[in-house]
């Protein structure tokens, strides 16, 4: 990223009206930009054209173009979190725009010197969209919810080194490790430990996320619809919030937020340059230049905490998915850069190891793995005996090699679907796509899938990557099913660390033992594109965080 011209987008953005002077201040202190750096440029800009107005105003409906579709709105049980939940829930922490951690339904956090304790102290006030005051017992309640196997939460097992849960008094939260868990804290700051009021949980059952919802954030649930659409409106009841990056510490400006799942990527900038939207998540990548000569819309672009990883079941022996040979071959035959390129206009970049370069924790050795090579890719399978057929497909006993490939129905899964298709097709393998709705899509993964692509956002890349091979989670999220027992080690050095230096060195094994083993292969990430039209102040997408936060948002009056 060129950080000079990142900051000039945003001083285009403050001139204009759509980013208010407090809005410049965190996203450069974000890029670096000192606030006596950027009182310079602001200086020699003084001549520029007037400011618009800056008051916040009450009412409007956001309109917001969500690029995937919906998940159940439970972070208790859901296999996908999306930015409804920033409206309706809170965590008992958030990441700021500039990486610190801030405290948000609790006020302060101690982490033991031995990394098997953690004390959290909760804020006053806060509560629940029905009513019920958020103390420890219920934080203890929707943690222990995410834990019962009942319930099937896909990330329980990050809270396996938890032993016990403990709310010592109305306010005060003890976690105890079975052993050192640094790691819990970046765990609990997560929109799949949201905090639910599982009272009511329990009394709307199945339908919990579906028909309502009771969580403490500042809008109440209106509806999901599934493929099409989520609102929410605003709760006159709010509590206010201590975050202390939100200017607005009161109940939202917004009458309420809806979100709209736009599938076809090619509809999305049409959507947001036509005024139908006032923001949106990802355009089509190839609109991305033309957005950014709008000078009606503001642009923001950073690397996503994700990445695009394919699944091959390691039950499919006869394919000799379990090989690690095979796997390899299969890694070999991508061209990543090619794909960065093609598919993602140069707004990515490969990605060799499980996690992205942007991260904290990136071990830039994965690059020595997983590069382009089909010659070499060829020659793994003739060693594992699999030779072309007549119609060029490889065979083995009499196996073709022959599969399919599930995807989720979106155009650019779809797109990149078609780009491993030929490239395996090149080494000799013939697969078929099968692209299926989220519902049916994650059915098929935990039933059983030959393949699949999946596209995973988290903001601590290792914890949720450690999901997909830990053998532990098999069938699900493991939908390769891989066992792999240096994976497993290095997986509990992560878990096992005490503190940060620990938990950096970890990381690193980890990740090199991904790139080699191949429990998933990764393929590329993508940059998180950001669009918003000048209506929207406050509005405030960063790269510390997967989703923005609506508290501060206003619109200007129609």
């Amino acid at each position: 990223m060129d950080t000079r011209v990142t900051v000039h987008e945003f001083l285009a953005g403050y001139r204009a009206g759509r980013l208010s002077r407090r809005d410049l201040l965190i996203r450069s202190a974000a890029l670096g930009v000192t606030a006596t750096a950027l009182g310079q440029l602001l200086a020699r800009e003084a001549t520029a054209a007037p400011l618009a107005q800056d008051e916040p105003v009450v009412g409007g409906t956001l309109r917001e173009g969500y690029d995937l579709d919906f998940s159940k709105l439970d972070p208790v049980n859901t296999d996908w979190y999306d930015p409804p939940f920033h409206a309706l829930y809170d965590s008992l922490m958030i990441d700021a725009p500039d990486g610190t951690l801030q405290p948000n339904l609790a006020e302060s956090w101690e982490v033991s010197e031995d990394g098997k304790s953690v004390t959290f102290v909760l804020r006053e006030g806060a509560l629940f969209h029905s009513g019920r005051p958020v103390t420890a017992e219920a934080v203890k309640e929707d943690y222990e919810a995410v834990m019962d196997p009942a319930n099937a939460s896909p990330l329980a097992s990050l809270f396996t080194p938890v032993e016990s849960i403990e709310a010592t008094d109305e306010r005060t939260l003890v976690l105890t490790m079975k052993h050192p868990y640094y790691e819990v804290i970046n765990v609990v700051k997560t929109g799949f430990w949201a905090i639910a009021n599982i009272e009511t949980r329990n009394e709307l059952a199945e339908q919990y996320g579906q028909s309502g919802v009771d969580g403490t954030g500042p809008f109440l649930f209106g509806e999901w619809v599934p493929g099409s659409h989520v609102s929410v409106t605003r709760w006159d009841n709010y509590p206010g919030s201590i975050v202390p990056y939100f200017s607005n510490k009161g109940k939202a400006y917004l009458d309420g937020i809806r979100w709209e799942a736009i599938l076809e990527a090619a509809q999305r900038a049409v959507r947001i340059e036509n005024a139908e939207l006032d923001t949106l998540r990802n355009p089509a990548l190839q609109d991305v230049a033309r957005l950014e000569t709008n000078p009606d819309l503001s642009v923001s672009s950073f690397s996503e905490p994700s990445g695009y990883i394919l699944n091959t079941n390691f039950e499919r022996t006869d394919l000799d998915f379990h090989e690690q040979s095979m796997r390899q071959a299969i890694s070999h035959a991508i061209d990543r850069q090619a794909i960065v390129t093609a598919l993602l206009a140069d707004l990515g970049s490969p990605l060799y190891g499980p996690i992205t370069p942007a991260d904290v924790f990136y071990n830039p050795a994965v690059e020595e793995f997983n590069k382009f090579d089909l010659e070499l890719a060829k020659s793994m399978v003739a060693e594992l005996g699999w030779t072309p057929g007549d119609d060029g497909i490889l065979t083995k006993n009499g196996v073709r090699h022959a599969f399919s490939l599930v995807v989720r129905t979106e155009s650019f899964i779809r797109d990149l679907a078609s780009v491993l298709q030929a490239s395996l097709a090149e080494l000799g393998m013939e697969v078929t796509i099968e692209a299926l709705d989220v519902g049916a899509y994650f059915d098929k993964l935990t039933t059983g899938a030959d393949s699949s692509l999946f596209y995973y956002l988290w903001t601590v890349p290792i914890d949720v990557v450690s999901l997909f091979v830990s053998s532990g989670t098999i069938p699900a999220p493991n939908w390769s099913r891989a066992k792999l027992p240096d994976v497993d080690a290095a997986l509990e050095a992560w878990k096992q660390a005490a503190n940060e230096e620990e938990l950096a060195a970890a990381g690193n094994q980890f990740q090199l033992v991904i790139a080699e083993q191949l429990p998933t292969i990764p393929l590329v990430v993508q940059n998180s594109i950001w669009v918003s039209r000048p209506n929207v102040h406050g509005w405030l997408p960063h790269q510390y965080d997967i989703y923005p936060h609506y508290n501060d948002v206003w619109l200007d009056p129609q």
